[in-house]
C-alpha cells in the first residue's frame, strides 16, 4: 500500500509527463478496441455477404488450373479453371461428410449481347405483318418507319465523316438520298407494288443509320439455380419469376437490368430523382443539369419508339401538360425533357405513366428469348438462345456492382457456352448428319472425298440450276430444336453430369470455416481427387483480402503508437529516476533493499499504464 502511496505520488508531481505518456496509452488502447471491433464487425458482415451471394463458405476446382477462383475482380478475359472430373462422384463425397450441408455446381464466363436498333425492330415488325397478311398493322408500322426516315434525316449532323469511316456505306451524297427516298411520297405510294423489294431496301440501305444499337456486357454464373436459390439465403427474384426447375433460364441482375438494360432517358431519369431525394439540386449542381441536357439531345429514343397513332395520342397530353401550342413534336418532346427542380417529379411521374406504357422501357423484355453469343474454349463461336425469366438481387446488395455484376443461367446453357455438348445437341447433330447423308472419312483421303477424282469428274447441264438445299426443310431444324430445348425439362444426374469448373460448398449450421476447409481437404487428398480447395476469402480476390491488409494496417499502427509510448515511458523513468537520486539514496540508507526501489518504478509506470488504459477501454 506504501508503495502504490509513493507511486501515485510521483504520478501527480510531473504532471506534463504524466499527461503526455497518458495520452499516447489512452489513444492506442481506443485504436486497438475500436479498430478490432470494427474490423471484426465487418469481416463478419462481408463473410455473410459473400457466403450468402456467390462465394459459399469453400470453392472447389481442378488442381491443375491455370487461374484460380476470383469472384469478384474485374474479368479480364475468360478464366482457365480447368473443369471437376467426374462431379457426380465429387458432390457425393462431400456431400457425405458431416460437416457439409451442400455442394453447387458453377461456372462463370462473360459475354457481348448486341441488340438491333429501333429501326432494325420496326422494318422486322414491317415484315412480319406483311407476311402474316395484318394489313392494318402494316399501315400504322408504314408510317413509324417513313417517320423514323424523316426524323434521320434531320439529324444528318450524326452521320459527319461515318462515311468516310464505312467504305460500304457509301458517299454521303448516296447516303442523303436513299434518305430521301425512305421519307418521299413516291417510295410509300408505291412500296406495296414490290414489298419484298422496298422491305430489302429498307433493311439494307436505311436501318442502320438509327445507329441506337446496343452491346450489352454479360457476365454470368451458370449452376444448378434450384439449388444455387435454396443454398443463398440472400438471393431474391426481384422481376418475373424464377427459372422452372430443371429448365433452361436466365436472370439478369437487377442491377444490372437498371444500370444496363433499361431505356437511357428513363435510366437518367431514375438517377436525377435519387440525387434529388438526397438533397441535391437541379439548379446548382452541374452533374443533374448534364444529365437533363443529356436526354433534351436524347429526344429521338423516344419519338422513334412510337408508331403514329401513339405517338400523336402523347404528344397531345404532352401539349397539354405543358400548356402549350407546340406542333412540332420534337420541340415539344424537347420542352418536355428540359425539367427543373419545380416540375421535375410531376413530368418523371407522368413520364412513367403516360410515355413509358408505349416504348422499350428494357432492351431485353422479361419473357423474351436472348441470344447470348460467345467463343468455346475450343475457339469456335457458338451461341445460345435462352428464356429471361426475371431478375433477381443479393438482399442487403442491390446497390453492389462487384455481386450485382453478375447475371444467373442454368449450367446446361453454360455448357453450350462453354463447348460441352450434351445428350440432346449429339442427338440433333446426328439427325442433321443424317439427314444430309454425311459420312465419316480418313484426313488423307478428305480431298478425293470433297472433289473425287479428275477422271470422276462430270458435268452435266441443270436447266433449273443447282440447289444445295434441295428436299431440305430448312425452316424447321433450328426453331424446332429451339422449342423443344427451352421446354425440355432436365433430371439431376444430367444437371451435375457434364462440365463444372467449379463448385461452391455450403457448410453445415456451427461448423467453423477453419474445420470445414480441413474436413474437405482431407477427404479430397484419401480419396486422390485432383483438386483444390480455397475458403471464401480466397474465393473473393482482392475483395477478401481488403481485410487482412487493412488488419496489417491498423496492427503496425498499434505497434507503432506503443513502441513510442515504450521509448518515452522508459526515458522518463531514467530521468524521474536521476532526479529522485537524494530520494532513493535516503530509502536505502533505512534499510530500503534494491527489489523494493524496482516495485516502486514497477507500479510506478503500471498505475499509469493501467489507469490510461481502463480509460482508454471505457471509452
Amino acid at each position: 500500500m506504501i508503495l502504490f502511496r509513493i507511486a501515485l505520488r510521483n504520478i501527480f508531481a510531473t504532471k506534463v509527463r504524466t499527461l503526455i505518456i497518458g495520452a499516447l496509452i489512452l489513444f492506442g488502447t481506443v485504436l486497438l478496441v475500436l479498430g478490432t471491433s470494427l474490423l471484426t464487425t465487418l469481416e463478419g458482415t462481408m463473410a455473410r455477404s459473400i457466403i450468402g451471394s456467390v462465394a459459399g463458405h469453400l470453392q472447389v476446382f481442378d488442381k491443375d488450373a491455370r487461374d484460380s477462383v476470383d469472384l469478384f475482380s474485374p474479368p479480364m478475359g475468360t478464366p482457365d479453371m480447368g473443369i471437376i472430373k467426374d462431379f457426380p462422384k465429387v458432390k457425393a463425397l462431400l456431400e457425405g461428410l458431416q460437416e457439409v450441408e451442400a455442394v453447387v455446381p458453377m461456372g462463370n464466363d462473360f459475354a457481348m449481347v448486341f441488340s438491333g436498333n429501333i429501326m432494325d425492330v420496326k422494318v422486322a415488325e414491317l415484315r412480319k405483318s406483311v407476311e402474316e397478311g395484318d394489313e392494318e398493322r402494316v399501315e400504322v408500322l408504314k408510317e413509324h418507319v417513313r417517320r423514323i426516315a424523316t426524323l434521320l434525316e434531320k439529324n444528318m449532323d450524326n452521320l459527319e465523316g461515318f462515311a468516310d469511316q464505312d467504305s460500304t456505306a457509301g458517299s454521303e451524297e448516296e447516303i442523303l438520298a436513299d434518305l430521301a427516298r425512305a421519307r418521299s411520297d413516291e417510295f410509300w405510294a408505291d412500296f406495296d407494288d414490290d414489298r419484298e423489294a422496298n422491305i430489302s431496301f429498307l433493311e439494307n440501305k436505311i436501318s442502320w443509320l438509327a445507329m441506337d444499337e446496343k452491346a450489352l456486357f454479360l457476365r454470368y454464373i451458370g449452376t444448378d439455380t434450384q439449388q444455387f436459390s435454396k443454398n443463398f439465403e440472400l438471393f431474391e427474384v426481384v422481376k418475373g419469376e424464377m427459372i422452372p426447375p430443371g429448365q433452361r433460364g436466365f436472370l439478369f441482375s437487377d442491377f444490372m437490368y437498371e444500370m444496363q438494360v433499361k431505356h437511357t432517358v428513363a435510366k437518367r431519369l431514375d438517377w436525377i430523382k435519387t440525387q434529388l431525394e438526397g438533397g441535391r439540386k437541379l439548379a446548382d449542381d452541374k452533374a443533374l443539369t448534364n444529365r437533363v441536357e443529356q436526354n433534351v439531345r436524347q429526344y429521338k429514343d423516344i419519338l422513334f419508339q412510337m408508331d403514329g397513332p401513339t405517338a400523336r395520342k402523347v404528344l397531345a397530353q404532352v401539349r397539354e401538360l405543358l400548356g402549350s401550342k407546340e406542333t412540332d413534336p420534337v420541340v415539344l418532346l424537347q420542352d418536355f425533357l428540359k425539367m427543373s427542380d419545380e416540375n421535375f417529379l410531376e413530368r418523371y411521374t407522368f413520364f412513367y405513366d403516360a410515355i413509358a406504357p408505349h416504348i422499350v422501357l428494357y432492351q431485353v423484355p422479361i419473357g423474351e428469348n436472348l441470344v447470348i453469343r460467345s467463343f468455346t474454349r475450343s475457339g469456335y463461336a457458338t451461341a445460345v438462345n435462352i428464356k429471361v425469366y426475371g431478375t433477381y438481387k443479393f438482399k442487403g446488395m442491390e446497390k453492389s456492382a462487384l455481386s450485382g455484376a453478375y447475371n444467373l443461367m442454368d449450367i446446361m446453357s453454360f455448357r453450350d457456352l462453354y463447348g460441352h455438348l450434351d445428350a440432346a445437341s449429339r442427338e440433333e447433330i446426328e439427325l442433321i448428319k443424317a439427314e444430309a447423308g454425311a459420312e465419316v472419312v480418313d484426313r488423307s483421303e478428305a480431298e478425293d472425298a470433297l472433289f473425287g477424282d479428275d477422271d470422276e469428274l462430270v458435268f452435266e447441264e441443270d436447266e433449273d440450276g443447282f440447289d444445295e438445299f434441295a428436299g431440305v426443310d430448312m425452316s424447321k431444324g433450328g426453331k424446332r430444336f429451339t422449342e423443344e430445348i427451352l421446354k425440355r425439362v432436365y433430371t439431376q444426374g444430367e444437371i451435375d453430369s457434364g462440365v463444372t469448373t467449379n463448385a461452391a460448398i455450403r457448410l453445415a449450421p456451427g461448423v467453423s470455416v477453419k474445420r470445414g476447409l480441413g474436413a474437405v481437404k482431407a477427404a479430397i487428398e484419401s480419396n486422390g481427387l485432383n483438386l483444390k480447395v480455397i475458403d471464401w476469402k480466397q474465393a473473393a480476390g482482392l475483395v477478401g483480402q481488403f481485410i487482412g491488409v487493412v488488419w496489417i494496417v491498423l496492427v503496425t499502427a498499434i505497434l507503432i503508437i506503443f513502441l513510442v509510448a515504450l521509448v518515452i515511458i522508459n526515458n522518463s523513468m531514467v530521468m524521474a529516476t536521476m532526479d529522485r537520486t537524494q530520494e532513493i539514496g535516503t530509502l536505502r540508507a533505512i534499510g530500503a533493499q534494491r527489489s523494493y526501489i524496482l516495485k516502486m518504478f514497477l507500479i510506478e509506470s503500471s498505475v499509469l499504464g493501467l489507469g490510461f488504459g481502463i480509460l482508454g477501454l471505457a471509452l
